[in-house]
């Protein structure tokens, strides 16, 4: 999420699909490891054999826990943002200008891009949440 829109981040492709990628290799070397050792962490007898005949059920292991990180990170990413958070960053803004601001301050000191804030604006205007000042800015009311 970019610390300025709060929407999707869209610099790093790569990232969603790198971690999946780790955390599916990170599982598969800890599966194959616990198996190689029989499970104790100083076993002085491994059984190399047995881990090597299991590598397909490791590597599947690995598999659905990099399936379940990618997935995890899809839904986060995909969330679209909360309209009374939105709500809350605006009142909170207000308060601090001593109950009125423009645009431009909520566009500097907010993470929303102008399009949400807009939106956010013309709905708490509408819910009469804030009175729109005469091209000065908001208030509340």
């Amino acid at each position: 999420m970019t610390a300025r829109s709060g929407a999707p981040e869209t610099s790093l492709p790569w990232l969603r699909p790198v971690l999946s990628v780790i955390a599916a290799l990170s599982v598969f070397l800890i599966a194959y490891g616990m198996i190689y050792n029989l499970g104790r962490p100083r076993n002085l007898h491994p059984d190399p054999l047995l881990a090597a005949r299991l590598i397909p059920l490791e590597l599947l292991a690995g598999l659905l826990v990099g399936a379940l990180v990618y997935r995890a990170f899809g839904r986060r990413q995909a969330a679209a943002p909360r309209p009374d958070i939105q709500e809350r960053m605006v009142t909170r803004l207000a308060l601090r200008r001593g109950g009125r601001f423009t645009l431009a301050e909520l566009l500097e000191f907010s993470p929303l891009t102008p399009a949400q804030a807009t939106e956010v604006l013309e709905r708490m205007v509408e819910a009469g949440r804030l009175k729109a000042l005469d091209g000065e800015g908001y208030r509340l009311p």
